[in-house]
Formats: C-alpha cells, sequence, structure tokens
C-alpha cells in the first residue's frame, strides 16, 4: 500500500511536470547583480539589438553559473483575447571570467505566456570566483508598436522575476534618427516610481538603483515617426485549451465523466448548504422566537417592500450578493450626502473633458462628518477627508486618487465581512461538505493516474478534464466556504429582496409619499447597489418635473441637477459610480502613465 502511495504521488508529480508547470531553478539567495547595462538598439527596419552586460556576484561557493529567461509570448493588454509574440534570436553569450557555453530551453505558464530560458556555465565546473561578468547578445522581433502613428518599445528590461538584487540598471535606447521621449519605472508589478532619465548623444538613458529580488526597470521610449518601417507587434489569436490539447473519443469521455463528478460535489454541497429561514412569519419578519426551518420559498413569492430594509445599503447590497461591494464607496457618499455630512458641488467644465458627468466636474466637501448614518459610513468619510476637507470625484489627481483607493479599500473589506460577524451568514457548511469535496478530489486523482497510465502521448491529453473538474471543484469550494444564509439573515435579505423590486418596478404616477420629502436622495444609495442608478433618476426627474420633490437635492450645488444629468449613462448616481468606482481603482496607462512590468518582454533569471 506504501509502494502505491508512493507511485501516485510520482504520477501527479509526472502530470504536473508535463502540464508545463515548471520546476523553479535552485537559486541561491543572497545573490547580487553589481551592475546590469542593456542597450537597445531599433533598427530601421523594426529590429531590436539587444546587448545586456551583467555583473554577478554569487552568495554562494557552489555555483556553475547564472541563467536568463525573456518572455517570448504573453497577452496583448489586459482582457485581451490575442497575445503578441516575440522572436529571440541570434543569440550570442560571452564571459572574460567563467565558462560561456550555454543551453536554451522553453518554458510556459498556462497556454498563453512563454519563455525563452538560457542556462549560462559548464554544469561539470564549479566557479571558484565570487564574482562573473557575462554578455548577452541577441535580435529581437516584434518588439515595437506604434501609438498614434508613433514608433515605441514599451519594454519590461530586466523583467520582474529575478532571484537576485541588482545594485544599478543601465538602459539605453537608440534609434536610427535619435529618440523623442522617454519614461522609466522601477519597482515590483505596478510600480509608478520613476526612474532617472536623460538623454546621450541622441540615445534614451535610464538608470535605477539598489532594487530588491523580484523588482525590475520598464522603460516607454518612442521615435520619430517614419524613422522605423515596421513597428507592430506580431498578434496572434490567443492560446488556449483547445487550441493547445488533441481531442479524442477518450479525452471528451474523460471529461465529460469527470465533469458530472465534480459537478456531483457542487451540487451536493449547494443542497447541503440552503439558507434557513424563520417558520411561520411573514419573509422579511424578524422573530427570534419562531423555530427555524431550511429554506424552500420561492424568489417571486416574496412581497414587495415599500420603504428600505433595516440595514445600512452597502450591507444589504453584500447579503443580495457579493459583488455589489464594489458599489459600497458612491452609495456611502449618496448616504453622508443625504444625512448633510458632506455636500457635492458640480462645476462646468470649459474643456468638455466631461462628457460623461454632464460636462462638469464634479467634488465633496465635508460638513459634519457626526451626521454619518452608520457605523462603517463615518470611518469611510474620516479617511476621505483625513488630509483635506474637499476631494475630487471626476479625474481626481494622483493624491486624492490615493484618498480613495484607502478608504474605498478599508469600506469594501468592511461590508464584505460585515454579514458573517454580524451572524448574518455561517462561517462553512456541516461537515458532511468535507465528504463531498475529498470524493470529487478523489476522482480527479484518479483520472490523472489512469490518464497518465493510458495515455502517454502527453499531459495536455487529460489537461481539459482536469481543468474542468477544477473549476466546478472549486464552485464547490466556495459554496462550502461561503456558507449559508442565517434564519436573521434570510430575513434581511428578504427585506432587501423585497424593495429591490420596488425600484425596479415603481412608476412616477403611482408613487405615495409625503409630499415635499427628497425620495430620490433617500433612495439613490439603495438604487445604485441594486445597479437601477439610472432608473431611480428617470422616474424621480419626472416627479421633480411635477413638483412633488425638490428639483435639486439639498446637498448639491452646480447647474440644474435632473437635466445636467440626463442622458443615458450620465445620470447623477450611474456617472458618479463610474468615477469613483475608477478612482478608487488602482490603475496605470502607458507612455507617461506607465508602470514597472507593463509593456512588452519581461523574465528574470539567478544562478545555478
Amino acid at each position: 500500500m506504501r509502494r502505491f502511495g508512493w507511485r501516485v504521488l510520482a504520477v501527479i508529480f509526472g502530470a504536473l511536470m508535463l502540464s508545463g508547470l515548471a520546476i523553479p531553478a535552485n537559486a541561491e539567495s543572497g545573490d547580487r547583480i553589481s551592475e546590469f547595462v542593456i542597450s537597445y538598439t531599433i533598427r530601421a527596419d523594426g529590429t531590436v539589438e539587444v546587448v545586456e552586460d551583467i555583473e554577478y556576484v554569487f552568495a554562494g561557493s557552489d555555483r556553475h553559473g547564472i541563467y536568463r529567461t525573456l518572455i517570448t509570448r504573453q497577452p496583448f493588454g489586459d482582457g485581451s483575447d490575442r497575445d503578441v509574440v516575440y522572436e529571440v534570436r541570434d543569440i550570442e553569450v560571452s564571459s572574460p571570467d567563467a565558462p560561456d557555453e550555454w543551453r536554451k530551453s522553453n518554458g510556459g505558464e498556462g497556454f498563453r505566456t512563454t519563455w525563452l530560458a538560457l542556462q549560462i556555465g559548464d554544469p561539470d565546473e564549479t566557479l571558484t570566483k565570487s564574482t562573473a561578468r557575462y554578455r548577452i547578445r541577441y535580435l529581437l522581433d516584434g518588439a515595437l508598436r506604434t501609438v498614434d502613428g508613433v514608433p515605441e518599445l514599451y519594454w519590461n528590461a530586466t523583467g520582474l522575476d529575478w532571484d537576485a538584487a541588482i545594485d544599478h540598471v543601465r538602459v539605453s535606447v537608440g534609434g536610427p534618427a535619435g529618440v523623442t521621449s522617454i519614461s522609466c519605472y522601477q519597482g515590483r508589478a505596478g510600480s509608478t516610481q520613476a526612474c532617472q532619465t536623460r538623454t546621450e548623444s541622441g540615445a534614451a538613458v535610464a538608470e535605477a538603483r539598489d532594487l530588491a529580488a523580484g523588482e525590475g526597470v520598464t522603460i516607454a521610449v518612442q521615435v520619430p515617426a517614419g524613422s522605423v518601417a515596421n513597428a507592430e507587434p506580431t498578434v496572434v489569436p490567443g492560446g488556449s485549451l483547445l487550441r493547445a490539447a488533441r481531442v479524442s473519443p477518450l479525452t471528451v469521455g474523460g471529461t465529460a465523466l469527470t465533469l458530472l463528478l465534480a459537478l456531483w460535489a457542487a451540487v451536493s454541497t449547494r443542497a447541503a448548504n440552503r439558507d434557513q429561514r424563520y417558520a411561520g412569519v411573514a419573509p422579511g419578519t424578524i422573530e427570534p422566537t419562531a423555530p427555524v426551518e431550511t429554506d424552500t420559498l420561492e424568489e417571486d413569492r416574496i412581497p414587495v417592500r415599500f420603504h428600505p430594509p433595516d440595514v445600512p445599503p452597502a450591507l444589504g447590497g453584500v447579503l443580495l450578493r457579493s459583488s455589489a461591494a464594489a458599489r459600497a464607496t458612491p452609495a456611502a457618499l449618496i448616504e453622508l450626502a443625504h444625512a448633510g455630512a458632506l455636500t457635492i458641488e458640480a462645476v462646468p467644465d470649459a474643456a468638455k473633458e466631461y462628457e460623461k458627468t454632464g460636462g462638469v466636474r464634479r467634488t465633496a466637501t465635508a460638513r459634519d462628518l457626526s451626521k454619518a448614518p452608520s457605523d462603517y459610513s463615518v470611518a469611510f468619510a474620516e479617511r476621505l477627508f483625513e488630509a483635506s476637507r474637499t476631494i475630487t470625484l471626476d479625474n481626481p489627481d494622483d493624491a486624492d486618487q490615493k484618498r480613495f483607493q484607502e478608504a474605498s479599500a478599508a469600506l469594501v473589506q468592511e461590508v464584505s465581512k460585515a454579514p458573517t460577524e454580524r451572524g448574518w451568514r455561517t462561517r462553512g457548511g456541516p461537515p458532511r461538505t468535507l465528504l463531498y469535496l475529498l470524493l470529487g478530489l478523489a476522482a480527479v486523482i484518479l483520472l490523472i493516474v489512469l490518464s497518465f497510465a493510458v495515455l502517454q502521448a502527453g499531459a495536455l491529453l487529460y489537461l481539459g478534464p482536469l481543468l474542468l473538474a477544477g473549476i466546478a471543484l472549486i464552485v464547490a469550494i466556495v459554496f462550502w466556504a461561503n456558507g449559508h444564509r442565517t434564519a436573521e439573515g434570510r430575513a434581511l435579505t428578504d427585506q432587501v429582496l423585497g424593495f429591490r423590486r420596488y425600484i425596479e418596478t415603481a412608476e412616477a404616477r403611482t408613487l405615495r409619499f409625503e409630499e415635499g420629502q427628497d425620495i430620490f436622495s433617500a433612495f439613490l444609495p439603495w438604487a445604485i447597489v441594486f445597479d437601477l442608478a439610472e432608473r431611480w433618476q428617470k422616474v424621480c426627474a419626472e416627479l421633480a418635473a411635477e413638483g412633488r420633490i425638490p428639483d435639486t437635492p439639498h446637498w448639491y450645488s452646480g447647474p440644474a441637477f435632473y437635466s445636467t444629468f440626463s442622458s443615458p449613462g450620465a445620470t447623477f448616481g450611474e456617472s458618479l459610480s463610474a468615477s469613483v468606482t475608477s478612482a478608487s481603482a488602482d490603475t496605470s496607462g502607458s507612455s507617461g502613465g506607465g508602470f514597472s512590468g507593463g509593456g512588452g518582454g519581461g523574465g528574470g533569471g539567478g544562478s545555478w
């Protein structure tokens, strides 16, 4: 039995190896690159000549040399269904003080990222010196792109996967007619910290110092339009399982069998984690003394609710669905405004840069934060206005965007965990759920063993079934980890569902409320978390035109409210959600707005 267990482990290990999950090289902790000089020469035909001079300082005494990886294929931008391919050719390696024989191999991650690995050194010879210098020369095709008619090299020069710290990096880029602009970023992936840049003899030069392992340098250099004949990347359809795998009756059958077994585990887990409900009381009623039963009530039997639920909007949103946490920030802003904690001012934009916001730029100013209506909105407001009493809502500058990111991240985290902390949702499913998961996992392992034993033609033959089963098992794990709503949580969710139906179906002519009440502002946070802000404003615009509600919310100042924010997608709540979500995200652009690790290329290296 023990021997069989080792065989199973060996089969799984072999399957992972064949699937392209490479084992990391035996890097030495404490290695350094004292000097890393990279020269890019852009030729008139679009080819880039690259020379890398690396002075490597080894931490250990048992090293043979270094390895260098270069990305050769990667997705063509976030969310793209296409890949960009780079050709690395005519490679030359030399060293004045270490063995410079080299071998190349190819690796990859998934189906869309591949790299070329250069292993430099003699496996039969251990280095006697702690420092060695290496020069790597190669030609690069497909690295350039064209931005607004201007050729550009936006390139992850060092790569972010070095196991060694880098003391000094110098990157130079020259073109057939000089360069017109240069940007440089250093640090970990996503960093916008600028490097030192300058021009020397018509070439762009960038320098960075004291980079830790895992940090790198990205450059963005433009050359004069027309100076390069071919400045377009090589773009191909995105890599996928269907393109990489070979389809046969056995693999299709295995996929179906494994997927059915995993789906059975997911469905069983979901059934075991059904919500609870108070028995014998109307949906939405909280009655702690009532008996509790498993929820079997159909959603369409939950009655319409004509007033807000007994929870704040952001918390009600995550009770309904976890993705609603992303809309907590704009909802909290309107909550604060309606309560009198802040005001929002809209200023006409003469340059017409803000067409999607009705041609205005909005700012929020703190007034009396003690009026914040809930604990989470108090904490959010204090973080947002800690440094300044006014913050820009549309296209904020770097300082305002950082405040948005910090305040929004804390808010989303707080509202996401609130249902569990307040006892509205359990932390996990019943013990038998674990049994279902283990049975599904056992089925996947069994398929791997059988596939490896019967189909030795390649791991991709069974990678499809494995991935599909993995997705189903992840669904099962999510159901298990999310737990289920308690009877109280189910009652509050019923209230939220009933009120959402009211916002979805309300018509101006049928609404009944106290005349003069600003029903628009009171219910707008809920409309935002329900993703119904545009519909709600259209309904309330009719009420305002009839004089039944104020034509301007009390917290707003600027151009006429309902006429300024009237076009589809530019209603106040919808455009505010878009602006605030953008400000809360950690986004970066390209030249002049790039980041470390951006652009094409990449890779890294270490010692062996």
